[in-house]
């Protein structure tokens, strides 16, 4: 195990005093009968993954949603699959959970059949976004003082920004190595960027929390922030502009993930508890 130990690359990104909204239109996408509905990842071909809950999110189910119809799949023996990404291969990163929803494993999956992604000495080892070149990022733990990483070719890198952090996860990777994720300090959450070595924090202006999830190798990333306007909305920012976004009439718009062509996938509740899962239409770089 190597370790990536990034610099700063500059100030946190978050001086734009106005945000405009993103033209966006939305289409839901539920698993029928299931209260809670997440759409986690979306690839080139609008495939996308995610998970259906019945009991509040206990217990999980994943599925791919490809021209309009679900496929089901469970990593064998788990209480819970969430699949996070898929490539434009068909390739799909998440992460199961075991004994409780206390013991957790990454794993690969081709449709048909599952990989096992350990870090060595980590009994909890959660696994997120994925690119074309099959690189997967996450986090070792969710107990105490989750770490990031970078997982190439089988080698684990740590991802450790600079600075006395509490939790650490890496959640997106594009095709050219910029990874995208959120660190938590004890007294704030931050998005951020990394490239190369070099980090930098992205906090949505004026908001509480900001937390970074997806990607696409147009440099826009997109993730969902809280502020005293807004409960739980979502963002996409690009070249230091950040743009708002929620679904209509919804207090909480989770956002998870973009592809290349703007597409963005996500969750949203009417503030009934029902969480529905949706994409919308592009955001573009005329957008910002």
């Amino acid at each position: 195990m190597s370790l990536l130990v990034l610099a700063i690359a500059g100030p946190a990104i978050h001086a734009q005093s106005n945000v405009r909204m993103a033209p966006l239109t939305f289409t839901t996408i539920d698993v029928p009968g299931a209260p809670i509905t997440g759409v986690l990842g979306i690839n080139g071909s609008g495939q996308m993954v995610g998970y259906y809950s019945l009991d509040g999110g206990a217990t999980s189910t994943g599925f791919l949603y490809s021209g309009g119809n679900f496929t089901f799949f469970s990593y064998p023996g788990a209480d819970a699959t969430d699949p996070f990404g898929i490539n434009d291969s068909g390739l799909i990163s998440g992460t199961a959970y075991f004994d409780g929803n206390i013991v957790a494993v990454g794993f690969l999956y081709d449709g048909t059949t599952f990989k096992a992604i350990r870090a060595p000495g980590k009994s909890e080892t959660l696994q997120h976004g994925i690119n074309n070149a099959g690189t997967t990022v996450g986090g070792y733990g969710f107990l105490s003082n989750p770490q990031g990483f970078e997982l190439v070719a089988g080698h684990f890198i740590n991802v450790m920004p600079p600075g006395t952090n509490t939790s650490v996860f890496v959640n997106g990777i594009n095709n050219s190595g910029t990874l995208i994720g959120s660190v938590d300090t004890g007294l704030e959450s931050d998005g951020f960027m990394s490239k190369g070595g070099r980090f930098r924090l992205l906090s949505f202006p004026h908001a509480s929390a900001t937390y970074a999830w997806g990607v696409n190798d147009d440099a826009v990333i997109v993730g969902t922030y809280s502020s005293n306007t807004c409960l739980e909305c979502g963002f996409a920012m690009r070249n230091g502009k950040f743009l708002s976004f929620s679904y209509p009439g919804a207090p909480t718009t989770l956002v998870f993930g973009v592809n290349n062509a703007g597409q963005v996938v996500g969750s949203y509740t009417l503030g009934d508890q029902i969480y529905h899962g949706f994409v919308s239409t592009p955001i573009t770089a005329i957008d910002f």
